[in-house]
């Protein structure tokens, strides 16, 4: 479908003149495009076929969209149609200029300063996504983008909902080294899967509470908590092995930072926050009193001088 040469040599879908491909995945290729009609740059991404192909899954496609069209926060990567023309079905979306959260996550962590700023909008928009209960199912740095004035803003919420199957039990299946998809289903990158996601089990928003986790600790360390050489070993570690804690790793990290984090990467669901808004609340907590504590500590270097 993608390279049908009615949408490759004309370089246009509909009212929408393709500008350059920005990037391709399981859930199809990305494009920026000009929408002609109203003058302004927006990301398309064209459906793999499988989807356009298939009426119920294409209507289960459309509720879903206008549930995550209808999400409005400023971390949310807001998603404006689905359309189709040609044969092309596709959707699209706020086109975000900048780069991922993965090109900030070099070294061994963020600052602290830099962390909340980053971590609790993202939270935050999480939190208005599972409060209309919408989960993600794919967190993970490449999926959450900072724009030109350094605001994150979060991709592709849902989209691994909509290309289910299985759609009403939301499910995701066990990854082969092979192959990290499968007819039917798209699969969160490996690395940042809650074991539930990992073994195949229904996911809710404590999930994404949990590869929140992961990433949070990645930008606290600069490490990734589960590694393997492969993406079963991986997805053992997942299940079986407990990291190392952040503060061990990061001495300059506060205790309870680490704690949360902790928390957030508990192997049961019942035992993690069970909202992304509780990691929010405990994470802005937490920047008051650090935030207060370095003033204290500066007004008394201040005061001995």
């Amino acid at each position: 479908m993608l390279e049908s040469p009615s949408f490759m040599e004309t370089r246009s879908l509909a009212h929408y003149q393709i500008r350059e491909k920005l990037g391709e995945g399981g859930m199809g290729a990305v494009y920026l495009a000009l929408d002609t009609r109203l003058g302004r740059d927006v990301a398309l991404k064209v459906l793999p076929k499988e989807l356009a192909d298939d009426p119920d899954r294409r209507a289960r496609f459309e509720r879903e969209a206008r549930a995550i069209a209808a999400l409005k926060h400023p971390n949310i990567v807001t998603l404006y149609s689905v359309e189709e023309a040609d044969g092309v079905v596709f959707i699209t979306m706020e086109h975000v200029e900048g780069g991922t959260l993965v090109n900030d996550l070099e070294g061994d962590g963020l600052s602290l300063e830099k962390f909340f700023d980053l971590a609790i909008p993202i939270a935050d928009a999480l939190a208005t996504a599972h409060g209309k209960g919408i989960v993600h199912r794919d967190i993970k740095p490449a999926n959450i983008m900072r724009d030109a004035a350094g605001r994150v803003k979060i991709l592709d919420f849902g989209l691994a909902k909509m290309f289910d199957t299985n759609f009403d039990e939301a499910r995701t299946i066990a990854v082969s080294d092979e192959s990290a998809t499968a007819e039917g289903y798209i699969l969160g990158t490996v690395a940042y899967m809650s074991p539930e996601q990992a073994e195949g089990k229904p996911v809710d928003a404590r999930s994404d509470v949990f590869s929140l986790g992961v990433v949070l600790y990645e930008m606290a360390t600069g490490k990734r908590p589960f590694r393997g050489q492969t993406n079963i070993s991986t997805i053992s570690a997942i299940l079986k092995e407990d990291p190392p804690s952040v503060d061990d790793l990061r001495p300059v990290v506060p205790r309870h930072l680490g704690r949360i984090i902790q928390r957030c990467l508990a192997k049961e669901p019942d035992r993690r926050y069970q909202s992304a808004l509780d990691v929010r609340n405990e994470l802005e907590a937490l920047k008051q009193e650090t935030t207060s504590g370095m003033k204290s500590q500066n007004e008394l270097r201040d005061a001995a001088t």
